[in-house]
């Protein structure tokens, strides 16, 4: 056994046992050879190594099962090392080991400065922890803070989800990733996508920012900012939001969204505006909060408030709206009116039926009234205790008028003049129309008829009795649905 100390202005390493202590003044003038359980200490750190070249100017280069012990904290491994005490820098390689407390980093190569307690590897490194395995082409670690800084095809592999990035910081002691660059996290619920954020390994709470996506199998959410809760299957998207139903062919954009993997629910609302897709036409639904939810395998949107559609060939209005995309059924409630080209519809409740995107059949419940605008002073009018409508390319083409049929029409010659106003009552009517024009009627009992010449009928019998006229209230654009 020996001990050995240069002196010199910088604080020299300490050797503190070698088997054997071998200085040659003419084969090597620069350098000692230390041989067997060799050990050194500087700066309150130890190393140890089957042998090692102890040189002049306070560096070593050790060799052979290397152990580098910095105050109990931390233990470094590996087949050689370079120590510069000058700078106290150290550069282990071959199958490197680095272990503290909270993980453990294998490469192989390792550039550790013991006085900033900052490590770096310049090759593929892969760290393990309680919670994750993670790898990259290379990275650098502050054993101060806990700190991992990743660059380069990073990777994070956990039991529930594995995380794909390019630039990567991880907080080894509170479990924390950061991203800064496209970053996609696969798992069985979902896939997760952003250019910036967060992800919370012992919480599994996390914060996704720039062009972040969640995408389920059910739907897509987008959102400048989305909050995430996996242990609870919650996510909460805030601004300029998307949830896309790319099956159901629907989009609902807004500013606050929240969806429940559990339940497989989402809600939309703040400028929330639901996107009906067919044939290259679109219905755009404008209201108050938008839920999507879904029953025994069967979807459903519920519009709630305020609602307001518009549609090149067809608006409406409601306080609340219902759309089950299976039976593709679209059911308006509390004052609904629909207007499709010159016709205004209303009932307690309208039901329309779609296919590809167009009206179908539509269904009336109680109290309900068709009226059009013949001039500035008449109206034509259908009402009855219930209704069926039936269209062809959103145009009505069939009115099935099932119990308390009453009609009002407005009666004109061949030049088009008013010569009359037709009125009727028949329990059941059905009329049809060409080119939304009445081209018909068929009364299936005998009907209560007159015809009242123009010039004297009186003002109180130009109306059927509910009858308002509601055309201020039609949505001209889709602008106009955002309108209060």
């Amino acid at each position: 056994m020996c001990s050995f100390l240069f002196t010199n202005a910088q604080k020299q390493i300490e050797i503190i046992h070698a088997d054997d202590f071998i200085f040659d003044k003419n084969k090597h003038p620069d350098y000692t050879k230390l041989v067997g359980n060799v050990a050194f200490k500087h700066k309150g750190t130890t190393m140890n190594c089957d042998s090692a070249f102890q040189h002049k100017n306070n560096k070593m280069d050790a060799f052979g099962n290397i152990r580098i012990n910095q105050g109990d904290t931390l233990l470094l491994f590996g087949k050689k090392l370079f120590y510069d005490g000058n700078s106290s820098k150290a550069i282990i390689s071959e199958k490197v080991k680095l272990q503290d407390k909270q993980m453990q980093l294998q490469t192989e190569q390792l550039h550790y400065n013991l006085e900033k307690n900052i490590a770096y590897y310049p090759s593929k490194g892969q760290i393990q922890d309680a919670k994750n395995k993670l790898f990259s082409d290379k990275g650098s670690y502050y054993s101060k803070t806990k700190m991992f800084y990743f660059k380069g095809n990073v990777q994070v592999e956990n039991p529930k989800y594995t995380i794909l990035t390019d630039t990567m910081n991880y907080d080894a002691e509170r479990k924390i990733s950061y991203f800064f660059g496209p970053t996609t996290i696969n798992s069985e619920e979902n896939i997760i996508y952003c250019e910036n954020g967060w992800y919370n390994s012992l919480s599994n709470k996390s914060q996704f920012r720039e062009n972040a996506t969640i995408t389920h199998k059910d739907f897509v959410l987008k959102g400048d900012s989305i909050f995430y809760n996996r242990n609870k299957g919650y996510g909460k998207a805030i601004n300029h939001i998307e949830l896309i139903d790319s099956i159901n062919n629907l989009l609902i954009t807004g500013d606050l969204g929240e969806y429940f993997e559990q339940t497989e629910n989402a809600m939309v609302c703040q400028n929330a505006l639901l996107n009906l897709i067919a044939e290259g036409d679109t219905l755009f639904v404008h209201a108050d909060t938008f839920l999507s939810t879904k029953k025994l395998q069967q979807r459903e949107i519920r519009a709630f408030y305020n609602v307001k559609c518009f549609k090149q060939d067809m608006q409406a209005i409601c306080d609340s709206l219902s759309y089950n995309l299976k039976d593709s059924a679209i059911e308006l409630f509390n004052k609904p009116v629909i207007w499709s080209d010159k016709f205004q519809i209303t009932a307690d409740s309208i039901q329309l039926l779609l296919n590809g995107g167009k009206i179908k059949k539509m269904f009336l419940r109680n109290n309900p009234m068709l009226i059009s605008k013949e001039d500035s002073l008449h109206f034509n009018q259908i009402k009855g205790k219930t209704m069926f409508g039936f269209f062809e390319q959103n145009n009505l083409q069939k009115i099935d008028v099932i119990g308390n049929g009453q009609t009002i029409f407005l009666a004109q010659n061949d030049n088009k003049e008013n010569i009359g106003i037709n009125t009727s009552e028949c329990s059941n009517i059905s009329l049809f129309f060409k080119e939304n024009e009445l081209n018909g009627i068929t009364f299936h009992t005998k009907p209560a008829a007159i015809m009242h010449p123009i010039e004297k009928i009186k003002e109180k019998d130009k109306f059927l009795q509910g009858f308002l006229w509601r055309a201020n209230e039609r949505p001209k654009s889709k602008e106009d649905i955002f309108i209060e």
